[in-house]
C-alpha cells in the first residue's frame, strides 16, 4: 500500500513510482555554529526556502511537479520526470547564486547562507514515512562530501553544487547557457561506505580573510633594557646590562 503523501508542500503523484526523478538535495553549511542562536537559525531557513523556491519556481519547475522533505539544515525536493533535469542545472544553479549574493552582500555573518546543493537521478518509491530509494542514499552522500565542504569554508563561497558522474555526462556537458561545464571540477570524495567521482561547481567566492598580523615590537631586539646574544659568548670581567654607573670616592 503506498502511503499517503498530501502531508508534504507538494505531492508525488503515484506514476512516478520506479521512474528516473532528478534528487535534490540541499543544507545549509554551518547550520549548528554556536556563534547562531535560535532566531539566527530561524531566520537562515527563511531564506534558505525563500532562495529554493524563488529559483525553482524562475527556472520553470512548478511546485507541483515536485516533492519536498524539511532535513532542518535543509531539504530534499524530488522533481517531477517530466522536468528536464538539465533545468536543475542552470538555469536553477545561477539564480540560486544570484539570490544568495544578494541576501549575503547586506547579511550579518550569523545569518549568513552558504548553500551546499547536490543532484543525482534515479527511481523513487513512496514508503510509509516518505519516499524511499538507492538514488536518495547517494545523492545525501556527494552532499556530504568532504572536498565540497572544505571548498565552501575556504573560500567563503555562497554556492556550492555537485552532481552525479551520469548528471554531469548526461547534462552538464551539453550545457550552452550562462554555465560553462568547464567550470565543475572532477573530484573524487569517500563518504561512508560510498566512494565515488562527482563534478563540483563553486561560485560567489568570498575569500575568508587572513587574521590580522600581531603588532610589531617597537624595539625588534629585544625588550627595552635588554642585551641580546646571538651565537657563542664568551664573557671576561665584569658585564653589566643596561647602564654601567661607576662611583669615584
Amino acid at each position: 500500500m503506498e502511503a499517503p503523501l498530501d502531508r508534504a508542500p507538494a505531492g508525488t503523484p503515484a506514476t512516478w513510482t520506479g521512474l528516473n526523478c532528478s534528487v535534490l538535495f540541499c543544507d545549509v553549511a554551518g547550520f549548528g555554529d554556536p556563534s547562531r542562536d535560535d532566531d539566527d537559525r530561524r531566520v537562515v531557513r527563511e531564506v534558505t526556502y525563500a532562495v529554493l523556491l524563488a529559483a525553482l519556481e524562475a527556472s520553470g519547475v512548478p511546485p507541483s511537479a515536485t516533492y519536498r522533505e524539511d532535513r532542518g539544515d535543509g531539504a530534499l525536493v524530488i522533481v517531477s520526470p517530466a522536468v528536464p533535469t538539465a533545468t536543475l542545472v542552470d538555469p536553477l544553479a545561477g539564480h540560486l547564486a544570484v539570490a544568495l549574493r544578494r541576501h549575503n552582500h547586506r547579511a550579518s555573518r550569523a545569518v549568513r547562507v552558504q548553500l551546499r546543493v547536490a543532484l543525482h537521478v534515479g527511481p523513487v518509491t513512496p514508503d510509509a514515512e516518505g519516499l524511499n530509494g538507492h538514488v536518495i542514499i547517494q545523492t545525501a552522500r556527494l552532499l556530504e562530501a568532504p572536498v565540497l565542504k572544505a571548498a565552501l569554508a575556504d573560500s567563503g563561497a555562497d554556492l556550492g553544487f555537485i552532481v552525479s558522474p551520469f548528471v554531469y555526462d548526461a547534462f552538464v556537458a551539453h550545457l550552452h547557457g550562462p554555465i560553462d561545464p568547464r567550470a565543475f571540477e572532477r573530484v573524487s570524495i569517500t563518504v561512508k561506505e560510498t566512494t565515488t567521482d562527482a563534478w563540483m561547481y563553486v561560485t560567489g567566492r568570498s575569500p575568508v580573510p587572513a587574521p590580522a598580523p600581531a603588532p610589531a615590537s617597537p624595539h625588534p631586539d629585544g625588550p627595552e633594557g635588554t642585551t641580546v646574544f646571538s651565537g657563542k659568548v664568551e664573557v671576561h670581567g665584569d658585564m653589566v646590562l643596561g647602564n654601567k654607573i661607576i662611583h669615584e670616592h
